[in-house]
């Protein structure tokens, strides 16, 4: 436990050491040193995203790898067809072939290498960094950012309904706006992700959920969520118009 601590609190002071180091540095450039707090966690959001990429260029192989082998899932769905109305008329068959499907896909995956879950890594990557930063700008660590402001922002440290000003709503409007941008960009890019309506549902709840969530965020996060979706959106623009090896096979 005491290990898990010690490097959760190092975390938290590496991040700080970033975010104070950027801050001296934009502290005085002309024009920006009013706004060095905001620029500083725009310039550790960078840096973060630059240390995930790796993660990033992994999530990308794996959905198109997931595409590739869409017509073989399709066909062992289709094999081992489970209908729901079998949960009730017969529901041991519907669990027998629910798992040989289960088997099957998995069976699949393991032939081709492909990680089904390699998509999700950069999300679960970003969490401690994001609990992290939430941690930055709720606690004492946040002193020296009281006051900070950013453009219509007053203070990065309180959020939008403690009246941070009305740049704090603009911001709050931009990350829910950037993260339904993003999933989109990424659902039209992966056409195993248009065809399941659970995928649909969650390209307009998600947003809609955490921009009420991002109300309550101080400022300062949701900035730091803001330049995350911008990122990524940009990232993404690039990896998906780069063709894959085995695209490159194919042309050649």
């Amino acid at each position: 436990m005491d290990f898990l601590v010690g490097i959760w609190n190092g975390l938290l002071d590496g991040l700080q050491a970033v975010l104070s180091t950027f801050h001296g540095l934009f502290d005085s450039v002309p024009l920006v040193g009013a706004w060095s707090w905001a620029f500083s966690i725009i310039a550790l959001t960078v840096v973060v995203r630059v240390l995930l990429l790796p993660l990033a260029i992994k999530q990308t192989r794996s959905m198109r790898a997931m595409q590739q082998l869409k017509p073989e899932i399709d066909r062992i769905q289709k094999k081992h067809k489970a209908d729901r109305s079998m949960m009730k008329t017969d529901p041991e068959k519907y669990r027998a072939k629910k798992q040989k499907q289960q088997e099957e896909t998995m069976k699949l995956y393991k032939e081709h290498n492909v990680n089904p879950l390699g998509g999700c890594l950069p999300l679960i990557a970003q969490m401690p960094i994001f609990i992290a930063m939430f941690r930055l700008l709720t606690t004492e660590r946040a002193d020296p950012l009281e006051g900070a402001g950013f453009l219509l922002v007053d203070d990065l440290t309180v959020n939008a309904l403690q009246g941070a000003g009305i740049g704090a709503w603009f911001l709050v409007l931009a990350m829910g706006a950037t993260m339904y941008l993003s999933q989109r960009q990424m659902m039209a890019n992966n056409p195993a992700s248009q065809d399941n309506p659970q995928m649909k549902i969650m390209l307009y709840l998600m947003p809609v959920m955490l921009t009420i969530f991002a109300m309550n965020f101080p400022v300062g996060l949701v900035l730091y969520w803001v330049t995350t979706n911008l990122w990524t959106m940009g990232q993404q623009y690039v990896m998906f118009r780069t063709p894959s090896t085995t695209q490159q096979t194919a042309k050649a």
